[in-house]
């Protein structure tokens, strides 16, 4: 609607392909539309809870869409889908502004809310599970060998770790997909991600609401219990 403004105020013709037209010599023929087809949120697509997971870690951001763009590696385009879909499950709020006076702004909701309201479209980013003999290089601690690593839980029997799935051909390693020594060996359990796992911690395990995220759909009561004690001391956590 800004661009439309502008060619009308310097009386320069077009037509759009939804029908509408500015032909001065002719006629005018315009139409209000949206910006954006408001779309309902049921569980976030993986661009979304990256960009779900930033803002929970920034409380404080405020950012337009090429600069988080930027900042997460996404397109244009991808950074602008996932934060139309955190506004849309009133997640973050925006405000015009920048320098063009045209550029949103976002910024994120008041804790708890924020995680009260986003926890429910969290999906788990562990797409698939594989079984090595050795760790991969670029590995970090995950699943129930990083909730015993930050509670009470007694750990596994075998370690358990995550990498980005899109770097397993970069690792060298050898999947061993025989289910006999896989039950009879304590091999590493390694599992694939959606994103990579290094995006929000710089510790050696994965963050908190990532993994959070991997075990919330796990009915043992003690993993419930242990991953309610790693999140209480968060700011933006409440039971």
């Amino acid at each position: 609607r800004h661009r439309r403004k502008s060619l009308i105020k310097n009386r320069i013709p077009f037509v759009i392909e939804d029908g509408q037209m500015y032909l001065p010599f002719l006629g005018l023929d315009l139409e209000k539309t949206t910006e954006y087809g408001k779309e309902e949120v049921n569980r976030f697509t993986t661009p979304a809870q990256i960009a779900y997971i930033y803002f929970l870690y920034h409380k404080e951001e405020v950012i337009n869409t090429t600069d988080f763009a930027k900042k997460l590696g996404f397109n244009t385009m991808t950074a602008s889908r996932a934060l139309n879909d955190l506004y849309y499950a009133n997640l973050i709020t925006y405000e015009i502004g920048g320098k063009t006076g045209r550029s949103k702004e976002y910024r994120r909701i008041a804790d708890p809310d924020y995680f009260i309201r986003g926890r429910e479209y969290l999906k788990t980013p562990v797409k698939r599970i594989i079984y090595t003999k050795t760790r991969p290089l670029s590995a970090m601690t995950a699943g129930m060998e990083a909730l015993a690593e930050l509670s009470m839980i007694n750990p596994p029997d075998h370690p358990i770790v995550a990498i980005d799935r899109n770097n397993l051909d970069k690792e060298h390693i050898e999947i061993v997909k025989n289910k006999d020594i896989i039950k009879d060996t304590k091999l590493v359990e390694v599992e694939l991600w959606d994103y990579n796992p290094r995006l929000f911690s710089d510790k050696d395990h994965v963050d908190k609401l990532s993994l959070y995220a991997s075990l919330k759909e796990e009915t043992d009561e003690r993993v419930e219990q242990a991953l309610e004690e790693i999140l209480r001391g968060e700011p933006w956590y409440t039971d």
